[in-house]
Protein backbone atom coordinates (compact mmCIF):
# COMPACT_ATOMS: atom_id res chain seq x y z
CA UNK A 1 0.00 0.00 0.00
CA UNK A 2 2.65 2.51 1.12
CA UNK A 3 5.76 0.27 1.26
CA UNK A 4 8.26 3.16 1.38
CA UNK A 5 6.46 5.04 4.16
CA UNK A 6 7.91 4.23 7.63
CA UNK A 7 4.76 5.49 9.33
CA UNK A 8 2.76 2.83 7.50
CA UNK A 9 4.87 0.03 8.99
CA UNK A 10 4.72 1.58 12.44
CA UNK A 11 0.93 1.65 12.06
CA UNK A 12 0.98 -2.06 11.22
CA UNK A 13 3.03 -2.70 14.37
CA UNK A 14 0.70 -0.54 16.45
CA UNK A 15 -2.36 -2.49 15.36
CA UNK A 16 -1.63 -6.02 14.19
CA UNK A 17 1.58 -6.46 16.20
CA UNK A 18 0.06 -5.45 19.52
CA UNK A 19 -3.08 -7.45 18.77
CA UNK A 20 -1.02 -10.62 18.30
CA UNK A 21 0.99 -9.91 21.44
CA UNK A 22 -2.20 -9.54 23.48
CA UNK A 23 -3.65 -12.69 21.96
CA UNK A 24 -0.49 -14.63 22.80
CA UNK A 25 -0.64 -13.40 26.42
CA UNK A 26 -4.32 -14.36 26.76
CA UNK A 27 -3.66 -17.86 25.42
CA UNK A 28 -0.76 -18.32 27.84
CA UNK A 29 -2.95 -17.14 30.70
CA UNK A 30 -5.69 -19.64 29.81
CA UNK A 31 -3.12 -22.40 29.52
CA UNK A 32 -1.93 -21.63 33.07
CA UNK A 33 -5.32 -22.59 34.56
CA UNK A 34 -5.00 -25.69 36.74
CA UNK A 35 -7.57 -28.53 37.14
CA UNK A 36 -7.44 -28.77 40.93
CA UNK A 37 -6.84 -26.35 43.79
CA UNK A 38 -3.08 -25.95 44.38
CA UNK A 39 -1.93 -26.88 47.88
CA UNK A 40 -1.01 -23.26 48.63
CA UNK A 41 -4.64 -22.18 48.06
CA UNK A 42 -6.50 -24.94 49.88
CA UNK A 43 -6.80 -22.97 53.11
CA UNK A 44 -9.05 -20.35 51.51
CA UNK A 45 -10.38 -21.84 48.26
CA UNK A 46 -12.30 -25.02 47.46
CA UNK A 47 -12.69 -26.81 44.13
CA UNK A 48 -16.04 -25.22 43.32
CA UNK A 49 -14.66 -21.72 43.91
CA UNK A 50 -11.62 -22.47 41.75
CA UNK A 51 -13.78 -23.68 38.86
CA UNK A 52 -16.01 -20.61 39.09
CA UNK A 53 -13.00 -18.26 39.12
CA UNK A 54 -11.55 -20.05 36.10
CA UNK A 55 -14.84 -19.89 34.20
CA UNK A 56 -14.95 -16.14 34.93
CA UNK A 57 -11.41 -15.84 33.52
CA UNK A 58 -12.33 -17.85 30.41
CA UNK A 59 -15.49 -15.82 29.80
CA UNK A 60 -13.66 -12.51 30.08
CA UNK A 61 -10.84 -13.81 27.87
CA UNK A 62 -13.28 -14.86 25.14
CA UNK A 63 -14.97 -11.46 25.21
CA UNK A 64 -11.60 -9.68 25.14
CA UNK A 65 -10.44 -11.69 22.12
CA UNK A 66 -13.70 -11.10 20.24
CA UNK A 67 -13.72 -7.37 21.00
CA UNK A 68 -10.08 -6.83 20.03
CA UNK A 69 -10.50 -8.93 16.86
CA UNK A 70 -13.57 -6.97 15.79
CA UNK A 71 -11.90 -3.65 16.63
CA UNK A 72 -8.70 -4.42 14.73
CA UNK A 73 -10.61 -5.91 11.80
CA UNK A 74 -12.86 -2.88 11.41
CA UNK A 75 -9.95 -0.48 11.79
CA UNK A 76 -7.80 -2.23 9.15
CA UNK A 77 -10.74 -2.53 6.73
CA UNK A 78 -11.71 1.12 7.19
CA UNK A 79 -8.08 2.23 6.77
CA UNK A 80 -7.25 0.15 3.68
CA UNK A 81 -10.60 0.93 2.03
CA UNK A 82 -9.81 4.66 2.12
CA UNK A 83 -12.16 5.41 4.99
CA UNK A 84 -9.98 8.10 6.56
CA UNK A 85 -9.71 9.97 3.26
CA UNK A 86 -13.48 9.79 2.77
CA UNK A 87 -14.07 10.95 6.33
CA UNK A 88 -11.70 13.87 5.83
CA UNK A 89 -13.47 14.93 2.63
CA UNK A 90 -16.85 14.64 4.33
CA UNK A 91 -15.90 16.81 7.32
CA UNK A 92 -14.00 19.32 5.17
CA UNK A 93 -17.25 19.75 3.24
CA UNK A 94 -18.97 21.14 6.32
CA UNK A 95 -17.31 24.50 5.65
CA UNK A 96 -15.91 25.01 9.16
CA UNK A 97 -12.69 26.86 9.93
CA UNK A 98 -9.51 24.89 10.61
CA UNK A 99 -9.95 24.76 14.40
CA UNK A 100 -13.56 23.56 14.37
CA UNK A 101 -12.80 21.14 11.55
CA UNK A 102 -10.10 19.62 13.75
CA UNK A 103 -12.48 19.35 16.70
CA UNK A 104 -15.08 17.75 14.42
CA UNK A 105 -12.56 15.13 13.27
CA UNK A 106 -11.81 14.13 16.86
CA UNK A 107 -15.51 14.19 17.76
CA UNK A 108 -16.54 11.91 14.88
CA UNK A 109 -13.67 9.51 15.56
CA UNK A 110 -14.48 9.40 19.30
CA UNK A 111 -18.17 8.79 18.67
CA UNK A 112 -17.33 5.98 16.24
CA UNK A 113 -15.03 4.35 18.79
CA UNK A 114 -17.66 4.65 21.52
CA UNK A 115 -20.35 3.11 19.35
CA UNK A 116 -18.00 0.26 18.45
CA UNK A 117 -17.20 -0.52 22.09
CA UNK A 118 -20.73 0.04 23.44
CA UNK A 119 -22.14 -3.42 22.61
CA UNK A 120 -19.19 -5.06 24.38
CA UNK A 121 -19.60 -2.81 27.42
CA UNK A 122 -23.29 -3.70 27.57
CA UNK A 123 -22.60 -7.42 27.22
CA UNK A 124 -19.84 -7.35 29.84
CA UNK A 125 -21.93 -5.39 32.34
CA UNK A 126 -25.36 -6.98 31.93
CA UNK A 127 -24.39 -10.51 30.93
CA UNK A 128 -20.89 -11.45 32.10
CA UNK A 129 -20.85 -9.51 35.38
CA UNK A 130 -24.50 -10.39 36.02
CA UNK A 131 -23.92 -14.10 35.36
CA UNK A 132 -21.19 -14.20 38.01
CA UNK A 133 -23.15 -12.12 40.53
CA UNK A 134 -21.21 -8.86 40.31
CA UNK A 135 -23.42 -6.49 38.35
CA UNK A 136 -25.83 -4.22 40.19
CA UNK A 137 -25.91 -1.50 37.56
CA UNK A 138 -29.37 -0.69 36.25
CA UNK A 139 -29.97 0.32 32.64
CA UNK A 140 -30.79 3.84 33.89
CA UNK A 141 -27.50 4.10 35.81
CA UNK A 142 -25.57 2.72 32.83
CA UNK A 143 -27.07 5.31 30.47
CA UNK A 144 -26.65 8.19 32.91
CA UNK A 145 -23.01 7.31 33.59
CA UNK A 146 -22.21 7.47 29.90
CA UNK A 147 -24.16 10.67 29.38
CA UNK A 148 -22.33 12.30 32.28
CA UNK A 149 -19.03 11.05 30.87
CA UNK A 150 -19.87 12.52 27.47
CA UNK A 151 -20.78 15.90 29.00
CA UNK A 152 -17.55 15.97 31.03
CA UNK A 153 -15.46 14.93 28.02
CA UNK A 154 -17.01 17.73 25.97
CA UNK A 155 -16.82 20.37 28.70
CA UNK A 156 -13.28 19.57 29.87
CA UNK A 157 -11.63 17.78 26.96
CA UNK A 158 -13.05 19.97 24.20
CA UNK A 159 -11.43 23.25 25.29
CA UNK A 160 -8.17 21.47 26.13
CA UNK A 161 -8.06 19.86 22.69
CA UNK A 162 -8.88 23.20 21.04
CA UNK A 163 -5.92 24.82 22.78
CA UNK A 164 -3.59 21.98 21.71
CA UNK A 165 -4.78 22.19 18.09
CA UNK A 166 -4.34 25.97 18.02
CA UNK A 167 -0.84 25.74 19.52
CA UNK A 168 0.38 23.22 16.94
CA UNK A 169 -1.08 25.32 14.16
CA UNK A 170 0.43 28.65 15.28
CA UNK A 171 3.29 28.24 17.80
CA UNK A 172 6.77 26.83 16.94
CA UNK A 173 7.32 25.38 20.43
CA UNK A 174 3.80 23.98 20.62
CA UNK A 175 4.91 20.65 22.11
CA UNK A 176 6.48 22.35 25.13
CA UNK A 177 3.52 24.62 25.79
CA UNK A 178 1.11 21.76 25.16
CA UNK A 179 2.90 19.61 27.74
CA UNK A 180 2.86 22.44 30.29
CA UNK A 181 -0.86 23.02 29.78
CA UNK A 182 -1.65 19.30 29.99
CA UNK A 183 0.48 19.05 33.14
CA UNK A 184 -1.40 21.92 34.77
CA UNK A 185 -4.74 20.40 33.77
CA UNK A 186 -3.77 16.95 35.11
CA UNK A 187 -2.58 18.34 38.45
CA UNK A 188 -5.73 20.44 38.79
CA UNK A 189 -7.89 17.38 38.15
CA UNK A 190 -5.97 15.47 40.82
CA UNK A 191 -7.22 17.99 43.39
CA UNK A 192 -10.65 18.80 41.91
CA UNK A 193 -11.86 15.39 40.73
CA UNK A 194 -12.57 13.90 44.20
CA UNK A 195 -14.68 16.89 45.23
CA UNK A 196 -16.32 17.87 41.94
CA UNK A 197 -16.36 14.89 39.57
CA UNK A 198 -16.63 11.70 41.64
CA UNK A 199 -19.84 12.90 43.39
CA UNK A 200 -21.46 13.00 39.95
CA UNK A 201 -21.13 9.21 39.78
CA UNK A 202 -21.10 8.11 43.42
CA UNK A 203 -23.03 9.15 46.50
CA UNK A 204 -20.80 10.06 49.45
CA UNK A 205 -22.26 10.11 52.95
CA UNK A 206 -20.76 10.11 56.47
CA UNK A 207 -19.85 6.62 57.64
CA UNK A 208 -22.84 5.60 59.79
CA UNK A 209 -20.89 3.05 61.86
CA UNK A 210 -19.51 5.37 64.54
CA UNK A 211 -17.40 2.66 66.16
CA UNK A 212 -15.71 1.78 62.88
CA UNK A 213 -15.23 5.47 62.14
CA UNK A 214 -13.59 6.07 65.53
CA UNK A 215 -11.27 3.10 64.98
CA UNK A 216 -10.29 4.43 61.54
CA UNK A 217 -9.62 7.92 62.92
CA UNK A 218 -7.64 6.46 65.83
CA UNK A 219 -5.50 4.38 63.45
CA UNK A 220 -4.96 7.39 61.20
CA UNK A 221 -3.81 9.48 64.15
CA UNK A 222 -1.55 6.68 65.37
CA UNK A 223 0.03 6.50 61.92
CA UNK A 224 0.25 10.31 61.73
CA UNK A 225 -1.97 10.44 58.69
CA UNK A 226 -4.32 13.45 58.99
CA UNK A 227 -7.85 12.80 57.76
CA UNK A 228 -10.57 15.34 57.02
CA UNK A 229 -13.52 12.94 56.89
CA UNK A 230 -14.52 9.32 56.43
CA UNK A 231 -17.20 8.66 53.82
CA UNK A 232 -19.28 5.68 52.76
CA UNK A 233 -19.63 5.29 48.98
CA UNK A 234 -22.58 3.55 47.34
CA UNK A 235 -20.41 1.24 45.27
CA UNK A 236 -23.02 -1.51 45.59
CA UNK A 237 -25.24 0.47 43.19
CA UNK A 238 -22.93 -0.65 40.38
CA UNK A 239 -21.00 -3.71 41.50
CA UNK A 240 -20.69 -6.25 44.29
CA UNK A 241 -16.91 -5.84 44.30
CA UNK A 242 -15.33 -4.09 47.31
CA UNK A 243 -12.93 -1.16 47.28
CA UNK A 244 -11.61 1.81 49.23
CA UNK A 245 -9.50 4.83 48.34
CA UNK A 246 -7.99 8.07 49.63
CA UNK A 247 -8.29 11.46 48.00
CA UNK A 248 -7.05 14.99 48.68
CA UNK A 249 -3.97 16.46 50.30
CA UNK A 250 -3.06 17.58 53.81
CA UNK A 251 -6.07 17.99 56.10
CA UNK A 252 -8.31 17.68 53.06
CA UNK A 253 -7.63 13.94 52.85
CA UNK A 254 -10.83 11.93 52.51
CA UNK A 255 -11.16 8.22 53.22
CA UNK A 256 -13.79 6.73 50.95
CA UNK A 257 -15.01 3.21 51.74
CA UNK A 258 -17.30 1.28 49.43
CA UNK A 259 -20.36 -0.06 51.24
CA UNK A 260 -19.52 -3.51 49.83
CA UNK A 261 -16.25 -3.45 51.78
CA UNK A 262 -18.12 -2.69 55.02
CA UNK A 263 -20.74 -5.36 54.30
CA UNK A 264 -18.35 -8.19 53.43
CA UNK A 265 -15.28 -7.66 55.62
CA UNK A 266 -14.44 -7.63 59.31
CA UNK A 267 -13.30 -4.46 61.08
CA UNK A 268 -9.70 -5.69 61.23
CA UNK A 269 -9.75 -6.44 57.50
CA UNK A 270 -11.14 -2.98 56.71
CA UNK A 271 -8.49 -1.33 58.89
CA UNK A 272 -5.78 -3.40 57.19
CA UNK A 273 -6.99 -2.34 53.73
CA UNK A 274 -6.95 1.31 54.82
CA UNK A 275 -3.51 0.87 56.40
CA UNK A 276 -2.34 -0.43 53.02
CA UNK A 277 -3.69 2.74 51.36
CA UNK A 278 -2.01 4.89 54.02
CA UNK A 279 1.19 3.01 53.23
CA UNK A 280 1.05 4.31 49.65
CA UNK A 281 0.96 7.86 51.02
CA UNK A 282 3.66 7.28 53.62
CA UNK A 283 5.99 5.72 51.06
CA UNK A 284 5.43 8.68 48.68
CA UNK A 285 4.07 6.45 45.93
CA UNK A 286 1.46 8.89 44.66
CA UNK A 287 3.83 11.82 43.93
CA UNK A 288 6.30 9.39 42.34
CA UNK A 289 3.59 8.01 40.08
CA UNK A 290 2.49 11.53 39.17
CA UNK A 291 6.09 12.46 38.36
CA UNK A 292 6.44 9.34 36.19
CA UNK A 293 3.19 10.16 34.41
CA UNK A 294 4.40 13.68 33.68
CA UNK A 295 7.72 12.32 32.39
CA UNK A 296 5.99 9.89 30.03
CA UNK A 297 3.69 12.66 28.75
CA UNK A 298 6.81 14.80 28.18
CA UNK A 299 8.25 11.97 26.06
CA UNK A 300 5.00 11.77 24.11
CA UNK A 301 5.03 15.50 23.34
CA UNK A 302 8.72 15.36 22.41
CA UNK A 303 8.02 12.63 19.86
CA UNK A 304 4.94 14.52 18.70
CA UNK A 305 7.11 17.59 18.05
CA UNK A 306 9.07 15.68 15.40
CA UNK A 307 6.12 13.78 13.93
CA UNK A 308 3.28 16.24 13.64
CA UNK A 309 4.57 18.21 10.64
CA UNK A 310 5.78 15.18 8.66
CA UNK A 311 3.38 14.86 5.66
CA UNK A 312 4.16 11.14 5.43
CA UNK A 313 2.31 10.58 8.73
CA UNK A 314 -1.16 11.39 7.38
CA UNK A 315 -0.27 10.01 3.94
CA UNK A 316 0.24 6.58 5.55
CA UNK A 317 -3.48 6.60 6.32
CA UNK A 318 -4.52 8.02 2.95
CA UNK A 319 -5.13 11.60 4.10
CA UNK A 320 -3.60 14.39 1.99
CA UNK A 321 -2.90 17.24 2.29
CA UNK A 322 -1.95 16.88 5.98
CA UNK A 323 -3.71 18.78 8.77
CA UNK A 324 -2.77 19.20 12.42
CA UNK A 325 -5.89 17.39 13.64
CA UNK A 326 -5.25 14.28 11.54
CA UNK A 327 -1.56 14.32 12.47
CA UNK A 328 -2.42 14.40 16.18
CA UNK A 329 -5.03 11.67 15.82
CA UNK A 330 -2.80 9.33 13.80
CA UNK A 331 0.13 9.99 16.14
CA UNK A 332 -2.08 8.81 19.00
CA UNK A 333 -2.60 5.53 17.15
CA UNK A 334 1.09 5.12 16.32
CA UNK A 335 2.16 5.97 19.86
CA UNK A 336 0.57 2.78 21.17
CA UNK A 337 3.74 0.62 20.99
CA UNK A 338 5.67 3.22 23.01
CA UNK A 339 2.76 3.60 25.41
CA UNK A 340 2.56 -0.16 25.82
CA UNK A 341 6.25 -0.48 26.67
CA UNK A 342 6.00 2.42 29.12
CA UNK A 343 2.93 0.71 30.58
CA UNK A 344 5.04 -2.35 31.35
CA UNK A 345 7.43 -0.14 33.31
CA UNK A 346 4.68 1.65 35.23
CA UNK A 347 2.91 -1.65 35.97
CA UNK A 348 6.14 -3.17 37.30
CA UNK A 349 6.62 -0.11 39.49
CA UNK A 350 3.00 -0.29 40.65
CA UNK A 351 3.44 -3.93 41.67
CA UNK A 352 6.58 -2.98 43.58
CA UNK A 353 4.65 -0.25 45.39
CA UNK A 354 1.91 -2.71 46.31
CA UNK A 355 4.44 -4.90 48.08
CA UNK A 356 5.76 -1.87 49.95
CA UNK A 357 2.25 -0.79 50.99
CA UNK A 358 1.49 -4.35 52.11
CA UNK A 359 4.63 -4.34 54.26
CA UNK A 360 3.57 -1.02 55.81
CA UNK A 361 0.11 -2.41 56.59
CA UNK A 362 1.68 -5.49 58.19
CA UNK A 363 3.69 -3.26 60.53
CA UNK A 364 0.72 -0.97 61.21
CA UNK A 365 -1.56 -3.89 62.10
CA UNK A 366 1.03 -5.71 64.21
CA UNK A 367 1.28 -8.69 61.87
CA UNK A 368 0.25 -10.08 58.47
CA UNK A 369 -3.01 -11.78 59.47
CA UNK A 370 -5.55 -8.93 58.97
CA UNK A 371 -4.33 -7.95 55.50
CA UNK A 372 -3.79 -11.57 54.46
CA UNK A 373 -7.38 -12.32 55.44
CA UNK A 374 -8.65 -9.28 53.50
CA UNK A 375 -6.65 -10.19 50.40
CA UNK A 376 -7.79 -13.82 50.35
CA UNK A 377 -11.42 -12.83 50.89
CA UNK A 378 -11.28 -10.22 48.10
CA UNK A 379 -9.53 -12.62 45.75
CA UNK A 380 -12.13 -15.30 46.39
CA UNK A 381 -15.14 -12.95 46.29
CA UNK A 382 -13.90 -11.18 43.12
CA UNK A 383 -13.20 -14.54 41.40
CA UNK A 384 -9.58 -13.58 40.77
CA UNK A 385 -7.52 -16.07 38.79
CA UNK A 386 -5.22 -17.64 41.43
CA UNK A 387 -2.65 -18.84 38.89
CA UNK A 388 -2.14 -16.16 36.23
CA UNK A 389 0.68 -16.67 33.74
CA UNK A 390 3.77 -14.51 34.52
CA UNK A 391 3.77 -13.01 31.02
CA UNK A 392 0.12 -11.93 31.37
CA UNK A 393 0.95 -10.47 34.79
CA UNK A 394 3.88 -8.61 33.23
CA UNK A 395 1.64 -7.09 30.56
CA UNK A 396 -1.49 -6.28 32.54
CA UNK A 397 -1.28 -6.54 36.32
CA UNK A 398 -0.89 -3.32 38.30
CA UNK A 399 -1.12 -5.44 41.49
CA UNK A 400 0.88 -8.61 42.15
CA UNK A 401 -1.01 -11.93 42.11
CA UNK A 402 -2.50 -12.71 45.50
CA UNK A 403 -0.16 -15.65 46.22
CA UNK A 404 2.92 -13.45 45.78
CA UNK A 405 1.42 -10.85 48.10
CA UNK A 406 0.59 -13.45 50.75
CA UNK A 407 4.08 -14.96 50.57
CA UNK A 408 5.66 -11.49 50.87
CA UNK A 409 3.46 -10.70 53.88
CA UNK A 410 4.60 -13.94 55.53
CA UNK A 411 8.22 -13.07 54.76
CA UNK A 412 8.63 -16.01 52.35
CA UNK A 413 9.67 -13.78 49.48
CA UNK A 414 11.34 -10.38 49.20
CA UNK A 415 8.23 -8.85 47.52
Amino acid sequence: MYPSNPWFWLAILATIGLYKLELFAILLNLKSLVPTVPDKFKEWMNQEQLERAQEYARTNARLEVIESSVSVGIFITFWWAGGFHAMDQWIQGWGLNALFTGLAIFAVFSVAQSLLSLPFEIYHTFFVEAEFGFNRTTIHTFIMDRMKGLVLLTALGGPLLAIILWLFDHVPMAALYGWLILTGFSLAMTFLSPRLLLPLFFKFQPLPDEQLKSEIVAMSERLQFPVGDVSLVDGSRRSAKANAFFTGMGRLKRIAIFDTLVQNHSREEILAVLAHEIGHSKRKHVPRQIALSLATSALMFALLHFAVHDPRLTAAFGVTPPTIAWSLLFFGILYRPFSTVLGWVTSWLSRKYEFEADAYAREAMGGPAPLSSALTRMSRDHLSNPTPHPFYVFLHYSHPPVLQRLEALEGKTAG
